[in-house]
């Protein structure tokens, strides 16, 4: 991991922007903050991309949840987070139009130094017509917020009505966990080098799970005995079939920690029966 980057002067933004820092697009884009930028009591971590090719750096168990909810759908196909709102005169404008104290830089000696505010998330869409749009979004836990997590929130909301781009506030609660640590587990097959489950029998394996429940111990270890392999390799498949979306299951309750998969669809069963129609 790189050092620690340096962003308390106006000198310091313009060094940082200089690299290309807070711009770019998938696997170009360098986010303003790293998780080696922020002293943060959340749970910072780096998780690669499966869309961008490239390590995301969240801050939070909360935006670890909506960053795998995010791209898990579909109709996402970039995602950039810790996104800076520039110029900063334009947060500066906002913040006095709106009678509010604009974020400062913490400990600096001498003049104010304007803190460069920065979203949490900004999501590059394909609507369903094959057009692009943005949608910006602040990631929050359940709770009631501060009176000033309120005010540069609505510094945050006024950026992006400016520049025409929807933005909505994403709350943490029990059901955004599951599902997002659902699509963690079930993901994290892929996540590595491909080469290790390829030569796997994935065909026999999505062919027999079609819509029930099925418990995942008793699954992989039948399975493992019909096809002749290890049951650990049963379940990797099991885990990429659902990452690419061969199959739909629930993701509602905690699966790994259950041991239960309730599989609602078989895309691939119904596209061997579409054959005979």
């Amino acid at each position: 991991m790189s050092r620690q980057r340096r962003l308390r002067s106006y000198e310091d933004y313009e060094k940082a922007l200089s690299k290309g820092v807070g711009s770019g697009q998938l696997q170009d884009y360098q986010p303003w903050l790293r998780v080696q930028d922020v002293k943060s009591h959340g749970n910072r971590s780096l998780i690669f991309g499966l869309k961008t090719l490239r390590n995301h750096h969240v801050m939070s168990s909360i935006e670890s949840d909506f960053f795998y909810q995010a791209e898990f759908n579909d109709s996402v196909i970039d995602i950039r987070e810790q996104f800076p709102l520039l110029p900063l005169n334009l947060t500066e404008q906002i913040a006095g139009h709106i009678g509010v104290k604009h974020p400062l830089v913490r400990g600096v000696k001498g003049p104010p130094v304007l803190y460069v505010m920065t979203t949490d998330f900004l999501l590059t869409v394909k609507d369903p017509a094959g057009g692009i749009k943005y949608k910006a979004f602040a990631v929050k836990p359940d709770c009631i917020p501060t009176l000033r997590m309120a005010e540069k929130l609505e510094i945050e909301r006024l950026f992006w009505a400016l520049h025409d781009i929807e933005f909505k506030v994403y709350v943490g609660s029990e059901l955004n966990r599951i599902r997002s640590k659902n699509i963690a587990w079930i993901t994290s097959a892929i996540r590595i080098d491909t080469a290790h489950y390829e030569h796997l029998p994935f065909d026999d394996v999505v062919q027999a799970l079609q819509p029930g429940d099925y418990a995942l111990e008793a699954l992989c270890s039948s399975q493992a005995r019909r096809l002749n392999v290890e049951g650990s390799d049963i379940m990797t498949i099991i885990q990429v079939v659902i990452a690419k979306k061969l199959i739909l299951v629930d993701l509602t309750t905690p699966i790994p920690e259950l041991g239960v998969l309730r599989v609602l669809s078989n895309s691939y069963h119904q596209k061997v029966n579409e054959r005979w129609v």
